[in-house]
């Protein structure tokens, strides 16, 4: 049986400049009840305890944890000031099963910074073992199957400032412009890449403002040739030379945002678009795959669902169908640094998202289109239309397909065969899959197994490489995790886990 603890030190932090501090201050939780927490006997004459102190703030960021909102504890010291180079141990007794208890003894690190967590196993030895042969099949199947998703941006740039989105903050889009050339990426790939299947080219900005996007693309197609491009763009700059490098150089997928079927509401949203250049850029997308008798790139389309467009989402589903779209991903509006709660969030309205997403699905067997969705949220309340803006295609109908001026030469298409779900069967148990097949790049540095993870695996250096991260021990620990379901405190914010992004496909 696993139990996992949760701890944070909030004094002394090393902004207190203290040295040898006379008490410790922080709180501790338990995925367990805590029946009591002592001092060990070694200790006691030394050290006293107080635990049980309100701490709502837990309570509120930690649910599900017993005990949560009284969990605040103070160490104070006798005669003896604390080392804070060592650890400070604690005997705790937990509730098991049905009144069965269990004392265990746990370590608190007071030289740490941030929260932390231990995990305690009554059979670890065997666990561990476990874990380890599946970590070595998991790599030897790598080996055959190549199935990482590298996630990454190749700029910091955006032509867009979008009302949800983290770049019309200025300490955003002013920074510095950083522009990954196609040698850097070639370089960071060198050793990773027999086990990627494929590279996203852009998580939080457009790839296409780039000026070494053509050329990392060619880079991409000639020295791995097995790894699928995927790339999201808001279409603005997809013209007709970048439609050319799509339709040559073998892009895969291609994720393109538009949160609307109006002129009005997709350019209040999506602030600088223009709907109609946009929208012609992707016909003529959709026209070259119909010339050339090409089934790539993939066309999806990225909607995020708000208060003041789901209205527009039934009807999406057409236009989705006039442009030769094959899935199109509804997803809510996610929280970000700037904000947690947005007016246009729908999980402030939770029944007109439970109305309007019947609509949806409705639509998209009508039109035999595939979407992924949400799930319903849960609540018995129902959302009464009133008022409801009426939708029609006129905006949509009155644009024609931008002209190639571009001559496509040679449009190839490439056949891939790499890895996956049901080439790691061993996986199965595993609450999560991301640390197994992804590598999130953030500001061409840091590197995580998602993007919502919030604890870095480590840094892009001279000493530290993709594959290194991606092996290392730190890696495997997360991937341990969530073999064995355990609690990873990393993964609270995650949309997934908050119904806010879709999973599966719904029709």
């Amino acid at each position: 049986m696993v139990i996992n603890f949760l701890y944070c030190i909030d004094f002394p932090k090393k902004s207190d400049n203290v040295e040898k501090p006379d008490q410790i201050r922080g709180w501790l939780i338990c995925s367990n009840r805590i029946i009591n927490i002592v001092i060990p006997e070694t200790l006691k004459d030394n050290y006293r305890l107080e635990y049980g102190s309100p701490r709502p703030d837990v309570a509120k960021f930690f649910r599900g944890f017993p005990g949560n909102d009284e969990c605040g504890y103070i160490i104070s010291s006798n005669n003896e000031p604390f080392n804070l180079q060592q650890n400070f141990f604690l005997d705790v007794e937990v509730d098991i099963f049905r009144g069965k208890t269990k004392k265990l003894r746990i370590a608190l690190d007071l030289s740490a910074t941030s929260i932390q967590d231990i995990e305690v196993d009554d059979d670890e030895k065997n666990i561990l073992a476990k874990t380890n042969k599946i970590e070595e099949k998991f790599v030897n199947s790598l080996k055959k199957h190549p199935w990482i998703t590298v996630r990454m941006d190749i700029t910091n740039k955006c032509n867009l400032h979008c009302i949800m989105c983290h770049y019309k903050e200025e300490e955003i889009y002013s920074k510095p412009a950083k522009n990954i050339t196609a040698d850097q990426l070639k370089h960071q790939l060198k050793d990773i890449a027999p086990f990627v299947s494929n590279i996203m080219l852009s998580c939080g900005f457009e790839p296409l403002m780039s000026k070494h996007f053509p050329d990392i693309v060619t880079m991409l197609n000639d020295n791995f040739p097995h790894i699928e491009i995927d790339l999201c763009t808001n279409g603005m700059l997809l013209n007709s030379k970048a439609r050319k490098v799509f339709i040559e150089k073998n892009i895969s997928h291609v994720i393109l945002s538009f949160d609307g079927v109006t002129k009005q509401t997709l350019e209040k949203i999506r602030v600088g678009a223009d709907y109609g250049k946009i929208i012609g850029n992707i016909m003529a997308l959709r026209d070259l795959k119909l010339k050339y008798k090409r089934n790539l790139p993939t066309m999806f389309m990225d909607f995020v669902l708000m208060n003041s467009n789901i209205h527009e989402a039934p009807l999406f589903v057409q236009l989705c169908a006039a442009l030769g779209i094959e899935i199109i991903d509804f997803r809510h509006l996610v929280g970000n640094i700037f904000f947690n709660e947005h007016e246009e969030m729908l999980s402030n309205n939770r029944e007109k998202y439970n109305y309007f997403r019947k609509l949806i699905i409705a639509e998209s067997k009508k039109f035999n289109i595939k979407v992924r969705l949400p799930e319903p949220f849960d609540t018995a309340a129902i959302w009464t239309p009133e008022n409801i803006p009426t939708v029609d295609l006129s905006d949509f109908n009155s644009v024609q397909p931008d002209i190639q001026t571009e001559e496509i030469v040679n449009p190839i298409e490439r056949i891939h065969h790499n890895g996956k779900e049901s080439d790691f069967p061993f996986l199965s148990e595993a609450s999560c899959l991301r640390p197994f097949n992804e590598i999130m790049i953030i500001d061409q540095e840091k590197i995580l197994p998602c993007s919502y993870y919030s604890d870095a695996m480590g840094l892009l250096d001279e000493n530290n490489t993709l594959y290194s991260i991606f092996f290392s021990e730190r890696y495997q620990k997360v991937r341990r995790k969530k073999l064995l379901s355990r609690f990873d405190h990393n993964c609270l914010n995650c949309p997934i886990r908050l119904n806010l992004l879709p999973t599966d496909v719904v029709v």
